[in-house]
C-alpha cells in the first residue's frame, strides 16, 4: 500500500468513527448546552486535522505517481477547508441567533448544518472510492 492510500484509509476510518460514534454519543451523554460547547470546540479541530491529513496526501500522491489519489485528496482537502473556514462560523452564528429567538436563523442553521453533513458524506464517499479503486474492487 502506498503512503497516500494509507493516509486516505486512516482519514476515512477517523471520519467514520467520528460520524458513527463520537457525534451521536455527544447528545446521548451530554446535556444540550454542554454538548453544544463540546461540539463547537471539537468541529474546528476535526476539520483542521482532516485538512492537514488530506493536504499532506496530495503531494505524497503526486510523488508516488497516484494522480487520481492526488485529485481525490485535493477535493477532500477543499471540503475540509470550506467547512472549517466558511461554514463553521456561519453555523455558529445561525445557531446563536436561533437560540436567541430568531426563527429564520433556525432555518439557516438547518440548511448550513445539512450542507456541512453533505460535504462530509461526499468526502467519505470520495475516500471510499479511492480505497476501493486501490483494492481493484472498482
Amino acid at each position: 500500500m502506498t503512503l497516500h492510500l494509507a493516509l486516505a484509509t486512516a482519514l476515512l476510518g477517523a471520519m467514520l468513527f467520528f460520524a458513527g460514534l463520537v457525534a451521536p454519543s455527544v447528545f446521548r451523554f451530554l446535556e444540550g448546552e454542554a454538548a453544544g460547547r463540546f461540539l463547537r470546540g471539537l468541529f474546528p479541530r476535526y476539520y483542521l486535522v482532516g485538512l492537514a491529513v488530506s493536504a499532506i496526501g496530495v503531494p505524497v500522491a503526486v510523488w508516488e505517481g497516484g494522480f487520481v489519489g492526488a485529485g481525490v485528496l485535493a477535493v477532500v482537502a477543499s471540503g475540509f477547508a470550506l467547512s472549517r473556514f466558511v461554514l463553521v462560523g456561519r453555523i455558529n452564528q445561525a445557531r446563536d441567533a436561533e437560540l436567541a429567538g430568531d426563527k429564520a436563523a433556525g432555518k439557516r442553521f438547518k440548511a448550513l448544518h445539512r450542507t456541512s453533513v453533505l460535504i462530509n458524506l461526499a468526502q467519505m464517499l470520495a475516500l471510499l472510492y479511492l480505497v476501493l479503486r486501490a483494492t481493484e474492487i472498482l
